[in-house]
């Protein structure tokens, strides 16, 4: 496979829906460049047009603009495209969730489907400016954060499977903001969605709770999701008889997921 060099920069494109160059990465790769240049190679194939579209080593392309170097090149006759860019990605070096959704936004567009999981994950963490893990939960209705449910983003299987219930869910929580800082804290979250999604939890019974001062200022950071539903069932007890009073537990399997 013969490789190729050029100061031509402008000679290549970058493949739609591959991720963002990221500034830190490129200086990274100035520095590392400046120290030892080796003539390593970036991937790339032509378009149907006959134009260079980078697969692989868009940062490097960038340094080399940078330092005015030469970049090496070898061009595949692969029909190579976003999955199998992913693939190289993550062998290599982890593509951030943020880049998986930008990937995967660009295939829905490309297959015109702008009202995909992809493109409506995009928009309610936009709207909500909540943690990824925390819309993962809300949106695919787990009763908590699995690893799985991260896997399933990452592999292009990600479902929206209740958006009513989740945006309903997003606007309470969201709405805590009032009374903590804690409305956008994971472990916080997955402990209110235990709590949240148990039939016997009232919401108004829960917000006219924390208008109480003595609730409001029980609100402290916890480190853990079951210190964090102590806190919840403290709140939501305060001042209730012993005889009315409900609790919420949270139980913790080897996967890593929380159950009720």
């Amino acid at each position: 496979m013969r490789i190729h060099k050029t100061k031509d920069y402008d000679k290549f494109s970058l493949l739609f829906g591959n991720r963002d160059i990221e500034p830190a990465d490129v200086k990274g790769m100035v520095r590392s460049m400046n120290k030892v240049d080796l003539p390593i190679p970036i991937i790339v194939k032509r378009d149907k047009n006959g134009n260079l579209v980078v697969i692989d080593g868009q940062h490097r392309l960038a340094a080399a603009k940078e330092l005015g170097k030469p970049i090496f090149y070898i061009i595949i006759d692969n029909d190579i495209g976003l999955s199998e860019v992913r693939t190289v990605n993550q062998a290599q070096k982890g593509w951030k969730l943020y880049q998986f959704l930008t990937s995967f936004i660009a295939e829905e567009i490309m297959a015109k489907n702008t009202r995909g999981p992809y493109h409506t994950f995009k928009w309610f963490r936009e709207k909500y400016d909540l943690p990824y893990q925390v819309c993962f939960d809300l949106l695919s209705k787990k009763p908590m954060y699995t690893r799985s449910t991260t896997r399933a983003f990452k592999d292009g299987k990600f479902a929206v499977k209740n958006l009513t219930q989740a945006i309903r869910e997003a606007d309470f929580i969201v709405g805590l903001k009032e009374y903590t800082p804690l409305y956008n804290s994971r472990s916080f979250i997955t402990a209110l969605l235990i709590a949240m999604r148990d039939y016997r939890f009232d919401i108004t019974h829960f917000m006219r709770q924390l208008k109480r001062p003595v609730c409001k200022h029980m609100l402290t950071e916890r480190k853990t999701t079951e210190l964090y539903m102590e806190l919840i069932n403290e709140i939501f007890n305060y001042r209730v008889r012993d005889d009315k009073k409900i609790f919420f537990h949270a139980y913790k399997k080897t996967n890593g997921a929380y159950i009720k």
